[in-house]
């Protein structure tokens, strides 16, 4: 008989509750309901000791918003994260966050309670099996896998391959729905998942005969003024290490994605800064200086954003090597000389072990080269000709933020103009320290997955960047900040606009990207947070030490004008070159 760790008969929802916290999952988010009422009963009122063998619930004030926590954990804690909810309208909430996931590649468990398998075909009450909206078909698209477990099949088998799934060549999210049947009947036969799964997920591959071929070597041989590019698919804490220690070695200078920025210290001599959206002129004149001889594309999200609009800038003919752990994303939407299959990380030590003649060689090459690049300005100047006014310009706060904020705090950043602003003037120094949805792109988004965020690092302090826009999308997840009291502090910069969108629409009727001038601090106060909004930088630097030291959430809302334009000059200037994007 199959039993769980406080010696009680063990039933399918407890099965897989235990499994998952074996396995490193120490939090879930979820909305409770009917369909999952077998998993809400492992946890009785009068037993804490659950939460020991169980990951602990986090109930949330909308299932998008437990979607966005999960993603939110998987990025800070590099593991999985996991979204509980019921069949039907619970799983179809989540179908954003979800796919947030599913673009930027990271690990997310959506678990579901479906109805019992023998009521298919009767059109029952949130039928979300073959026989009702077909969830399958839904999420298919939008994961790495879709399952759904049925009365008389083996749910260890289903949740094995579910968690496989999760962190295969490509990470990404899983759906898996389970009858009534299976959550509340009891097997014996029931085997734990073992661990050779978590350790499958740590395979660092690396195709050494190509790293070895005629055309690799040549390309080392020639090309000692070289960057490395450094995007989201290589952004975890293990690359970031390999990569600085490689740099510093070998006087390498990397720049970064704003999806993977964070993975190399920002404000480290050989840093760049970003290239593409948001980029630093740095890094964007790095690019297009003839004495560069080569590129080194390191885990590169090859997206509209990070390559600059797929600039040919980054397709040096001869000069340009692409790694990626997955052979089937070398050379996506871009010309490279040599693609590389590997583990990022895995990588740079191969390319340490086998080159560091070549690459102490170029040393002294890329140390006069870097003095040069050095000249040129990591950052654009703050514009303020649109209204001549610093005192509402939103990146006059950053600064501000950046000193008192602690080095090892997590920022998450909403989309909007805020994330541009962001993006190129805050520093971030490691990968988990700077979280945002780049690829799709949901408003909203900062504010759950900061709160994920802090549950995979509840000894760090969180600080969401938002805008009153995303606000509207996801401010009521403020409640579940409340509720747990996490260190979050929350940054509203209110515009009265959909900015990013203004931009685009200054002919046409204003009503279409104007928002009514809400109180956010009144909303805050509502959902049970402490805040304090302010009209200029002087203001928020009388108050923001004091306010970093709490340590329960607060939200600051920042009145600001919509009017100032992002920094973003050479992107704006190609993208006249792409009138249909």
């Amino acid at each position: 008989m199959t039993y769980s760790n406080d010696g009680q008969k063990e039933n399918g929802a407890s099965y897989i509750l235990r499994q998952l916290r074996r396995l490193g999952a120490f939090h879930l988010f979820m909305v409770p309901g009917k369909l999952i009422n077998a998993f809400m009963k492992c946890y009785p009122k009068d037993n804490d000791s659950v939460l020991d063998i169980f990951p602990v619930p986090v109930v949330t004030a909308c299932e998008t918003g437990a979607a966005y926590m999960a993603e939110g954990y998987a990025r800070v804690s590099d593991n999985f994260g996991i979204c509980l909810v019921i069949g039907g309208p619970g799983v179809t909430n989540t179908l954003t966050g979800i796919t947030s996931a599913y673009t930027d590649n990271f690990p997310v468990l959506l678990l579901a309670g479906q109805i019992s398998s023998a009521m298919e075909m009767h059109n029952v009450l949130q039928d979300s099996t073959q026989s009702g909206i077909n969830q399958q078909a839904i999420f298919s698209p939008v994961t790495r896998a879709t399952f759904e477990v049925k009365a008389g099949q083996s749910i260890s088998r289903f949740l094995r391959e579910s968690l496989r799934a999760m962190k295969g060549i490509e990470r990404g999210p899983v759906y898996l729905g389970v009858s009534k049947e299976i959550l509340n009947e009891y097997d014996e036969n029931r085997p734990d998942i073992s661990s050779s799964i978590a350790d499958s997920w740590k395979n660092r591959p690396v195709d050494i005969n190509k790293m070895c071929s005629p055309e690799f070597e040549n390309f080392m041989s020639k090309t000692h003024k070289c960057i490395i590019l450094a995007g989201l698919r290589s952004k975890t804490p293990e690359t970031a290490d390999t990569l600085l220690a490689f740099a510093e070695k070998y006087h390498f200078p990397v720049a970064t994605t704003l999806s993977g920025k964070g993975i190399f210290p920002e404000d480290h001599p050989l840093s760049l800064g970003i290239y593409g959206y948001s980029g630093s002129p740095r890094a964007i004149e790095a690019f297009k200086n003839p004495e560069l001889e080569g590129i080194i594309l390191l885990g590169m999200d090859t997206t509209q954003w990070s390559t600059m609009l797929w600039s040919p800038d980054l397709q040096l003919s001869g000069r340009t090597v692409q790694v990626d752990t997955n052979p089937e994303y070398l050379g996506k939407y871009l010309d490279i000389t040599c693609g590389i299959t590997a583990n990022s990380s895995a990588f740079l030590e191969a390319l340490d072990e086998h080159y560091p003649n070549i690459l102490m060689k170029g040393r002294s090459k890329r140390e006069k080269w870097l003095q040069y690049l050095s000249i040129i300005p990591k950052y654009f100047p703050i514009d303020f000709s649109a209204t001549g006014d610093a005192t509402r310009h939103p990146a006059s706060y950053i600064n501000i933020l950046q000193k008192h904020f602690p080095e090892n705090g997590i920022v998450s950043v909403d989309s909007g103009a805020h994330r541009s602003f962001f993006g190129h003037h805050w520093i971030a120094r490691r990968p988990e320290a700077y979280i945002s949805a780049t690829t799709l792109g949901p408003m909203g988004w900062s504010i759950p997955a900061g709160i994920g965020a802090s549950f995979a690092a509840p000894d760090r302090k969180c600080m969401v960047i938002t805008g009153d826009g995303c606000m509207l999308m996801q401010g009521m997840e403020l409640a579940t900040a409340s509720k747990y009291h996490r260190n979050i502090l929350f940054i509203v910069f209110n515009n009265a606009s959909y900015a990013a969108s203004y931009f685009n629409n200054k002919d046409n009727k204003t009503d279409l990207t104007k928002i009514p001038d809400y109180d956010w601090c009144q909303l805050a106060r509502g959902l049970g947070l402490n805040c304090l909004c302010v009209n200029s930088p002087d203001q928020l630097q009388e108050c923001i030490a004091e306010i970093m030291q709490q340590n329960s959430p607060f939200l600051i809302e920042i009145k600001c004008d919509n009017q100032h334009t992002t920094p973003n000059k050479e992107y704006n200037k190609r993208i006249k070159a792409f009138p249909l994007v």
